[in-house]
Protein backbone atom coordinates (compact mmCIF):
# COMPACT_ATOMS: atom_id res chain seq x y z
CA UNK A 1 0.00 0.00 0.00
CA UNK A 2 1.26 3.83 -1.11
CA UNK A 3 0.13 5.05 2.64
CA UNK A 4 1.52 2.97 4.94
CA UNK A 5 2.01 4.43 8.40
CA UNK A 6 3.48 2.78 10.77
CA UNK A 7 1.17 3.80 14.77
CA UNK A 8 4.44 2.90 16.76
CA UNK A 9 6.50 5.86 15.84
CA UNK A 10 3.44 8.08 16.89
CA UNK A 11 4.18 6.59 20.14
CA UNK A 12 7.05 8.07 20.75
CA UNK A 13 6.39 11.61 19.60
CA UNK A 14 2.82 11.38 21.67
CA UNK A 15 3.75 13.64 24.15
CA UNK A 16 5.52 16.30 21.74
CA UNK A 17 2.46 16.22 19.97
CA UNK A 18 -0.11 16.61 23.13
CA UNK A 19 2.52 19.55 24.10
CA UNK A 20 1.95 21.01 20.82
CA UNK A 21 -2.18 20.17 21.14
CA UNK A 22 -2.28 22.15 24.43
CA UNK A 23 -0.42 24.80 23.10
CA UNK A 24 -2.54 25.01 20.41
CA UNK A 25 -5.89 24.76 22.28
CA UNK A 26 -4.23 27.64 24.91
CA UNK A 27 -4.02 29.94 22.33
CA UNK A 28 -7.03 29.54 20.72
CA UNK A 29 -8.84 29.72 24.47
CA UNK A 30 -7.44 32.58 25.15
CA UNK A 31 -8.57 34.16 21.74
CA UNK A 32 -12.00 33.54 22.37
CA UNK A 33 -11.72 35.14 25.77
CA UNK A 34 -9.85 38.12 24.45
CA UNK A 35 -12.91 38.30 21.75
CA UNK A 36 -15.76 38.15 24.25
CA UNK A 37 -14.38 40.25 26.94
CA UNK A 38 -13.57 42.82 23.78
CA UNK A 39 -17.05 42.56 22.68
CA UNK A 40 -18.85 43.11 25.95
CA UNK A 41 -16.77 46.52 26.67
CA UNK A 42 -17.96 47.56 22.98
CA UNK A 43 -21.52 46.17 23.80
CA UNK A 44 -21.53 48.44 26.78
CA UNK A 45 -19.43 51.13 24.88
CA UNK A 46 -22.52 51.78 22.35
CA UNK A 47 -24.90 51.06 24.61
CA UNK A 48 -23.68 54.30 26.58
CA UNK A 49 -23.80 56.09 23.37
CA UNK A 50 -26.45 58.18 21.51
CA UNK A 51 -29.11 55.87 19.94
CA UNK A 52 -28.08 57.65 16.76
CA UNK A 53 -25.20 56.81 15.69
CA UNK A 54 -23.53 58.07 12.61
CA UNK A 55 -22.94 55.96 9.66
CA UNK A 56 -18.79 56.10 10.10
CA UNK A 57 -19.87 54.90 13.44
CA UNK A 58 -22.28 52.17 12.09
CA UNK A 59 -18.93 50.76 9.80
CA UNK A 60 -16.78 50.45 12.31
CA UNK A 61 -19.49 49.08 14.38
CA UNK A 62 -20.18 46.22 11.82
CA UNK A 63 -16.59 45.92 11.09
CA UNK A 64 -15.88 44.70 14.59
CA UNK A 65 -18.61 42.58 14.33
CA UNK A 66 -16.91 40.96 11.52
CA UNK A 67 -13.50 41.08 13.24
CA UNK A 68 -15.22 39.17 16.06
CA UNK A 69 -16.47 36.29 13.77
CA UNK A 70 -13.35 35.94 12.43
CA UNK A 71 -11.54 35.59 16.04
CA UNK A 72 -14.73 33.46 17.03
CA UNK A 73 -14.03 30.96 13.90
CA UNK A 74 -10.07 31.18 14.36
CA UNK A 75 -10.52 30.24 18.01
CA UNK A 76 -12.94 27.26 17.74
CA UNK A 77 -10.87 26.01 14.44
CA UNK A 78 -7.81 26.13 16.79
CA UNK A 79 -9.75 24.14 19.56
CA UNK A 80 -10.78 21.96 16.98
CA UNK A 81 -7.40 21.38 15.87
CA UNK A 82 -5.88 20.22 19.13
CA UNK A 83 -8.67 17.70 19.84
CA UNK A 84 -7.91 16.24 16.95
CA UNK A 85 -4.07 16.17 17.44
CA UNK A 86 -4.77 14.76 21.01
CA UNK A 87 -6.73 12.45 19.27
CA UNK A 88 -4.08 11.24 17.18
CA UNK A 89 -2.28 9.95 20.29
CA UNK A 90 -4.38 7.63 21.31
CA UNK A 91 -4.65 6.02 17.84
CA UNK A 92 -1.61 3.46 19.14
Amino acid sequence: MLLEFDYSTLARVAPLVNSLALLIALGGAWLLLATRWRRQLSNAATSLADSRLSSVDQGAVAATRRLDRFFYGFGFSSLGLACLLSSLTRLT
